[in-house]
């Protein structure tokens, strides 16, 4: 088998991990480490274009920052190890690496598809978000006003300080804590979570994804007249893999169990 490896190289403990997780999968296959990270620790080091060509399954060292760094342009199954501090991405802890790692090699894992947003700017696409895609303004706490558009059909027109549109993954980062609601990877569905809204009734939203493409069109307030500007996010679902997951305990009721663990619900 074929292995990407990609580390969270600012840390040491990670890039410890890294060091012990790269000899493992030496053994077990072919390794192709990422450069900045190899290249600290005298390996050969390829480029993430390189690592998403040649391998098969990409292992993460890190928190969640490592895995949507790698996401930007790794589109092959990822099996994230946590050694940060959340790890609401990771499918296991630094300990049980090895472990989890050698479940993979024997063929016993799941892959889970979720979903991702395609964004234009102008015509212009963006990066995919694999997490949140946010619109705000430069200044910080300076008001926007904001037409949301689904299919062509007006949502909603709010003013606030911005806008956040997350998938399910995302669901669990900045949307939540500007009171969006949860959703579960298998939901397809995204998140408006609109920021400190100048509105009475200015709640999150759930909007369903694959069939819908969403569009903000953004105006400029003066103390006289709105004026349209030409700056529009169409956002529409483009399903690709995002993890790999493999140990017995990775079944949909251990998200919840983390979410109550991470989030102390209970």
């Amino acid at each position: 088998m074929k292995w990407g490896l990609v580390c969270n190289y600012h840390v040491k403990k990670a890039c410890s991990n890294g060091k012990d997780i790269f000899i493992f999968l030496k053994e077990n296959g072919e390794v192709f480490a990422e450069d900045k990270f190899a290249e600290k620790q005298g390996f050969k080091g390829y480029s993430m274009k390189d690592i998403n060509k040649k391998a098969d399954i990409v292992v993460t060292v890190g928190g969640d920052g490592t895995i949507l760094r790698a996401l930007e342009k790794i589109e092959k199954p990822i099996f994230a190890i946590n050694s940060g501090g959340m790890g609401f991405l990771s499918e296991v802890e630094s300990k049980y690496a090895k472990e989890g790692l050698q479940r993979v090699i024997e063929g016993k894992y799941n892959i889970e598809e979720r979903s991702k947003l395609k964004v234009t700017v102008d015509g212009k696409r963006l990066p995919d978000a694999a997490n949140e895609v946010t619109v705000q303004t430069s200044r910080i706490a300076k008001m926007i006003y904001l037409q949301v558009l689904v299919d062509d059909d007006l949502l909603e027109t709010f003013g606030a300080d911005g806008v956040i549109i997350a998938t399910p993954t995302g669901s669990t980062s900045y949307a939540l804590s500007a009171g969006g609601p949860i959703l579960d990877p298998g939901v397809n569905a995204m998140v408006i979570a609109p920021l400190a809204p100048f509105k009475l009734a200015g709640c999150s939203l759930p909007e369903p994804l694959g069939s819908s493409s969403m569009c903000f069109q953004l105006w400029h307030f003066t103390s006289r007249y709105f004026i349209f500007l030409t700056f529009n996010f169409s956002l529409i679902l483009a399903q690709e893999p995002l993890s790999c997951g493999c140990l017995p305990f990775l079944a949909p009721v251990r998200y919840w169990l983390s979410l109550i663990i991470l989030l102390r619900f209970v």
